[in-house]
This record gives structure tokens, C-alpha cells and sequence, in this order.
């Protein structure tokens, strides 16, 4: 997404295409951990297509509507029932067949309150974990991410398209301190077990840290990306979003280590 970019946008009800450039004010922002890519385009550049509403605070379980985009380009809508978090992600359940490979469709809402507002949107790589169980990102955490940024002032695109920085030893003997131990992964951190106290995992993006209680069965990105990760911000909350721990908070030692790298902002993320 570099600047002078020209992204062709297409509608299907619209014969008309729309030639947006992204210029060098253009907020752009892209994570290969949640993996999005989000573009803000003037709500006013596209004037007779009627916009999809976006739902920002997480949803109880209802019923879904979950799009799909076949081979042939047609759209269909399969009613579905969410089950719950998973860390970041949205569960939900479709009666009907449907193919766990549509990337980027939105998951709607039938909730009385919420009718017709997106509350997900299907990442490229999702979790199928039991049959007929499919997820999707949360559009709350989709915000929460670039709300991030955007709110300490980091609104370049060389912040918010970046990689997390490389950290120093100092950097990392700070972590040290703090009672994080690094691994082979550069951005994953372990906060060790000890007696009465299960382990943690966290690990660190651009814009914030996340952790979980759940083990990946190794380091590399597929098999982190199953686990049920929580964001760590300050006005979120600091509990376990699914699986077995679910809704439990850490030990009070990883509060307060949590509660460390909230107050230590971009620190250990961002150059």
C-alpha cells in the first residue's frame, strides 16, 4: 500500500467503477497477527453505495448471518449462531454447507439490537475447530487495534504498516526484569510457571501486546494463531476469552505484569 496506489473498487449493484489513490494522508494500517488490512476512504468518495454499519463493542450469543462468496462470485447469506469468544476471534456455528475459505466477508448480526451491523469479518487464515465451527475477527478487536495507534499519535504509515521493532538487549533485559522470559521467537515472551501459578504466553505486535494461557504447540505464526489470545490495553478487560480458562483472570503476579506493559505503551513495539 505504498502512496499513489490506485485501488479499483467495484460493486456489484454499481456499474460504476471507483478509482480511490492513496495519497500520503491516507491512514492505512495492516497486522499480519490478526491479519487485516484496513484503508480509510471519505465516506463522501462513494456517494450512492449505502454502507454496511459496523458494530465496535463485542456481542452475547445470537443469531448470524455469515456471507459467502462462491467460485462463480455469487454471494449467499448462511444463518449461523455465535457460541462465544475465543480470544480475539468470534465462534459461530452454520447449519448449511459452507466453504471456510472466504476471506474478508463480513458476519452480520440478526440480534434485535444490532440488526444488520458487521461484528466480525473473516481473516485469511481462521480457526475450524470442531466441525460446523467456524470463527472470524471481532470487529471490536479490529478497532481496538487501530484505535491504538491512532490515539498516542502514530498515524504514518510507516508506524502503522510496520513491522514490531527489533528490540535491544537492554530492551530485553528490561523484559527480564519484569519477569519475562524470551524464546526463539523474537516476539514471543513466556511468563514462566511457578508453584501455584500456571505459565503465560505473550506475545507482541506493532500497536500492542496480547497473552494467553494456552501453550502453542510451537513457535511459528500457524500455530501461535490458534491460540485464544487477549489484548492487552488499559481499558480492557484482563481475563481469559475461551477455552479452558475461560473468563478467569491471571495470577495477581501477571496482573501486575500486565498491567506493566500497559504503562509501558509503545515502548517494546513501535521504533
Amino acid at each position: 500500500m505504498q502512496v499513489n496506489t490506485v485501488l479499483n473498487l467495484t460493486f456489484k449493484y454499481s456499474e460504476k467503477i471507483y478509482d480511490y489513490t492513496i495519497s500520503a494522508n491516507t491512514f492505512v494500517f495492516s497486522c499480519n497477527f490478526i491479519d487485516i488490512s484496513f484503508i480509510e476512504i471519505p465516506v463522501e468518495f462513494i456517494k450512492d453505495i449505502e454502507y454496511l454499519k459496523v458494530l465496535e463493542y463485542p456481542i452475547e450469543k445470537q443469531k448470524l448471518y455469515v456471507c459467502q462468496i462462491n467460485k462463480e462470485g455469487i454471494l449467499s447469506l448462511n444463518e449461523g449462531n455465535s457460541l462465544g469468544l475465543f480470544g480475539t476471534q468470534i465462534l459461530y456455528n452454520i447449519a448449511c454447507q459452507y466453504e471456510n475459505n472466504s476471506i474478508c466477508t463480513p458476519i452480520i448480526s440478526l440480534s434485535k439490537d444490532s440488526l444488520g451491523y458487521v461484528v466480525a469479518i473473516r481473516p485469511g487464515i481462521s480457526l475450524t475447530l470442531q466441525d460446523k465451527i467456524y470463527s472470524s475477527i471481532s470487529m471490536n478487536i479490529i478497532f481496538r487495534c487501530i484505535k491504538g495507534l491512532v490515539h498516542q499519535n502514530k498515524i504514518n504509515p510507516k508506524e502503522t504498516l510496520s513491522d514490531v521493532k527489533k528490540l535491544s538487549l537492554t530492551e530485553i533485559h528490561v523484559l527480564r526484569k519484569e519477569g519475562l522470559k524470551d524464546t526463539e521467537n523474537p516476539n514471543v515472551f513466556i511468563s514462566p510457571a511457578s508453584q501455584g501459578i500456571t505459565p503465560l504466553w505473550f506475545y507482541r505486535t506493532h500497536y500492542a501486546w496480547l497473552w494467553t494461557p494456552t501453550k502453542p504447540e510451537n513457535f511459528s505464526m500457524e500455530k501461535i494463531l490458534k491460540c485464544n489470545w487477549s489484548l492487552i490495553q488499559g481499558n480492557f478487560p484482563i481475563k481469559v476469552f475461551g477455552g479452558f480458562w475461560n473468563n478467569m483472570p491471571p495470577a495477581e503476579r501477571n496482573v501486575v505484569l500486565i498491567q506493566y506493559l500497559i504503562n509501558s505503551g509503545l515502548r517494546f513495539l513501535l521504533e
